[in-house]
């Protein structure tokens, strides 16, 4: 059986005046994977601090500030980003006064297409 990595993106878009913290599941794992990289973008406001869970842990060991008119991105350490099936990964705004943000995790699966339910 040939395995192959494959990475998926799931993201979050939020608009508000402004956008408040909050927790947002937005995908379940149907086969170990790994978060490899979280991106965060912001418009309007000043700033706004993201971060991703997996289960009740942090992605990345420090919040990322959400770039204005380009991503800013980072790669969790360690095993942080490591998620078993049946994880759930949220997306969180931790803190700012931005109107709009978009936060983006990169996952990398390592399974057969046929693998996935």
């Amino acid at each position: 059986m040939a395995y192959q990595r494959r990475i998926i993106t799931k993201e979050i878009r939020l608009t508000g005046s402004p956008v408040g913290a909050q927790s947002l599941p937005v995908w379940r794992a149907p086969v170990p994977c790994t978060v490899v990289r979280l991106h965060g973008y912001r418009s309007g406001g000043a700033a706004a601090a993201v971060n991703a869970k997996i289960g009740a842990n942090a992605v990345l060991a420090s919040n990322l500030t959400a770039g204005s008119s380009s991503f800013a991105s980072a790669v969790p350490t360690g095993t942080a980003g490591d998620m078993a099936a049946g994880g759930v990964l949220s997306l969180d705004v931790i803190s700012g006064d931005a109107t709009t943000v978009l936060i983006q995790a990169d996952i990398a699966l390592d399974a057969d297409v046929n693998d996935l339910p």
